[in-house]
This record gives C-alpha cells, structure tokens and sequence, in this order.
C-alpha cells in the first residue's frame, strides 16, 4: 500500500500550476493544436473535435475547481490509486485499437468511443460509490451540520480511490452504446473487441486498488496473505468490527433512544489503556490530544470516529497521551478523563483480493482473446461479449465471499456487487440466448 507516490510543485517559475495556472495553459494549448490539426483535414468539427472540447471542458473543471483544494503541504499528490487508473485507460485503449483495427474500425472513431466510454465510466463509477458508501462521503461538522462544500469535494476527489468497477462498466456502455448509436456501429460487434480490453483494464486497475488499500479481503493466515499499514482501510475495519485492539482498545457502536453512542468492549490487558483505568461498558463522550502543539478534542459517535480520532492524535503527536472523556455511570451523567499513553497497534493480515482480481480479470483477458479468434465466435456477433458478462460476474461473485468491505443489501445476505453479479449473470443468459436464437432463425 502506497497511496501518495510524490508530489508536483505548486508553482514553477513564480507562476501557480493549478488553478487558472501553467497546468490549465498546457491542456488549453495542446487542445486547440489537436483541434487545427483534425480540422484541417477534416474541414468541419466532427465527433473527434467534439471529443477534444469535451476533454477541455472536463479538464479545466479538474484544474480549476478540483486540484485546489486537494493541495496538501508538500504540494499537489500523485496518488498511487490515479496512476494505476490512468495506465489502464491506456492500456484498455491501446488494446482496443488493435482489435477494432482488426475489425477494419478507423482510429479516430476508437478514440472518440473510448472516451464517451471513459468519461461516462468514470461517472458511472463514481456514483456507485457515491450511492452505495454516502456516509463516508457527506462531511459534518462539530456541530453534526451538513459542510456542503467539503461534501461535494469528497464527492468528485477520486484521486484517493472510490471507484466501483460495475459502476464503471454500466456508465461506459450507456455512453458506448450512444456513440455506437448516433455512429450508426453495430453494438454487440463492438462490444465483442471492446471487452478483452475492458478486462485488461480492470487488471491493471486492481493494483491501482492495492496501491489504495481498498476493495480488501477479510483475515487469515495463508503464507500469501498481506498485512497493511496502521490507519489503512482494513485496519479501521477491523477496528470497527472488533478484530482487534487499536490503542488498547476494541469498540462497539450502541443506541440509546435516538443518540448513537461508542462505548468501550474489551480492554487489551497489559496495555496503557488498562493501566490507565479504562474497562468495559464505558461510554466515550470524546477525545483529546496535542495537535500543532494546542490541545483539540473531538466528541465520539461511532466506532469509526474513535478510529479516525486517535489515528489523527496520534499522527500529529505519536508519543502523545490521549485523554478519553468517559461516562462510568449508566445514567450516562457520570464523567471522568483518563489519560492513556499510545499502545502498538496489531493489524492482521487479510486476503490480497485485490491480487485475486487482478490476476483473475488478466486470464479472463487472455480467455476472451482466445474465443474472440475461434470460428463459432466469429459467425456470431455478441457472443464473446457474452463470455464477459458470465466470465466476470461470476469471478466477482466469488472474490466478493472474501472481502469483508461490504456488507448484506437489503437483507439478501448478499453484497451490492454480488447481487449485480445475479442480475449480469441472467443478462448474460438472456443476450446470449437471443443471440443464438436468432442464428437459427437466419440459417
């Protein structure tokens, strides 16, 4: 897990880069060159031009209103997660223009399908988030009132990752299959040479997940099992779940009346928190520490901001003691503060899922290259598609039994993805069967 790989600076001869700066200046000017040069051979604005504006219009958004105000001290972060993105799209691009140039499909029509298809996949990805994990996303203040602003900037930052691949793919066959209509391209053909590079994407893009410490599996002991930093998200996982003790630890989120509360459910023995006089069934009302020197306290709700709590404490003051304001009483009228020292933190090791789907989405790759040069493939257009939708779904289905990052929808006892699975899965039966129907029809 690295999820920063470096910084850029934020300005470059006394000029800011981001914002209306040097960065804005570049894309302006390199999509005004693109734009004169299919002109000129072109003579009129076709869909490429409008492909070059759409980009301009989607990048200066980004620049302009996004970058600045992901700016942290060291100056404006590569993430780990964005880089690995980035080398799919292209990856998935330069494997799309080898098999629709196969097809005998020009160039410049790849370039524009594949970015309506990027740009509505990277939408559609991003709401599937947005939608299914909306309580990490919506920011609050101390106050618990709503901060509109750093909400929405939550919403469009995917440079820390939160991205959901079915989200991805939904969003880019709904912008692929517009394009495929208003070019008048046949669908199923196209989405034939599409998915091979569809997968190749999701391959590389899976490491991009590793990079971030999302999409997680749950613990266990394989030789090949990873362990993640401390403040990872499967550490604050296990925290919340109560697989292990952070700072002596373990939580349990409790309801009284409407108020949610986190109180104390098991004590690490021999840590600083026993010592300290902290024990079970103590409701937390805050914590404090040092920040920058000054002393800042947050009130507790959740098992989660106990996590996110003394992970910030003890990232701004390591050797810190925190102070733990406690209701003792079951009234919940009673305080007392306990002053604990830091106790090492254990994380345990998980499956590497994110390695799984990788691996797995680069031999589904290779198997739909494979059917895609087989003659019963070829006589009839849709079917490696097919192969995709049945191939995919149930390899999700599988690696989603491992993660433990998403819980039951709706009581199903499914997750959201393995629900999509079914529904993807009984897609695939019905094209599929259309499909082949209407090759007996015209035989």
């Amino acid at each position: 897990m690295r999820q920063t790989l470096f910084y850029l600076p934020v300005e470059l001869f006394g000029l800011p880069v981001f914002g209306v700066g040097l960065a804005l200046a570049v894309l302006v000017l390199g999509v005004l060159i693109a734009t004169a040069w299919r002109f000129s051979k072109t003579k009129k604005i076709d869909e490429e031009i409008s492909g070059f504006l759409g980009l301009l219009l989607v990048g200066s958004v980004i620049l302009v209103f996004v970058a600045p105000n992901v700016l942290e001290l060291e100056g404006f972060p590569i993430r780990g997660y964005g880089v690995f993105l980035l080398l799919a799209i292209l990856s998935s691009l330069g494997l799309t223009l080898h098999l629709a140039k196969r097809k005998g499909v020009a160039s410049e029509t790849v370039f524009s399908l594949c970015l309506w298809s990027v740009v509505s996949g990277l939408l559609g990805a991003r709401l599937f988030y947005v939608t299914e994990y909306w309580q990490e996303t919506l920011v609050f203040d101390a106050a618990s009132n709503l901060l509109l602003r750093d909400t929405l900037l939550n919403v469009v930052n995917i440079a820390k990752g939160g991205l959901v691949v079915y989200g991805s793919i939904l969003g880019g066959m709904v912008g692929a299959i517009t394009f495929m209509r208003l070019n008048r391209l046949p669908i199923l053909a196209s989405f034939d040479w599409m998915a091979p590079a569809l997968m190749l994407g999701i391959a590389i893009g899976r490491l991009g997940c590793l990079m971030n410490g999302c999409c997680f599996g749950g613990v266990c002991d394989l030789p090949w099992a990873i362990t993640f930093p401390e403040g990872s998200p499967a550490h604050a996982h296990q925290v919340v779940k109560g697989e292990t003790f952070y700072d002596g630890l373990k939580f349990e989120d409790r309801t009284t009346g409407e108020a949610p509360l986190v109180a104390i459910h098991e004590v690490q023995p021999g840590s600083n928190a026993e010592k300290a006089g902290l024990k079970p069934g103590m409701v937390l009302k805050g914590i404090a520490g040092m920040v920058d020197g000054r002393p800042q306290g947050w009130l507790v709700r959740s098992a989660v901001g106990a996590f996110e709590v003394i992970h910030e404490l003890h990232h701004a003051d390591p050797q810190g003691n925190l102070r733990f304001d406690v209701f003792i009483g079951p009234d919940l009228k009673t305080e007392k503060s306990f002053f604990v020292g830091p106790t090492p933190s254990v994380v345990l090791p998980v499956h590497p899922t994110q390695i799984y789907s990788s691996i797995g989405a680069a031999c589904i790759c290779g198997l739909l290259l494979l059917l895609g040069r087989m003659s019963f493939f070829q006589q009839r257009d849709g079917l490696v598609f097919v192969a995709f939708l049945f191939l995919y779904s149930m390899g999700r289905f599988f690696i989603e039994t491992i993660r433990t990052d998403e819980d039951s929808f709706l009581g199903t006892g499914l997750t959201v993805s393995q629900n999509v699975c079914v529904l993807v899965f009984l897609a695939g039966i019905v094209i599929g069967t259309m499909i082949l129907a209407k090759r007996r029809r015209n035989a």
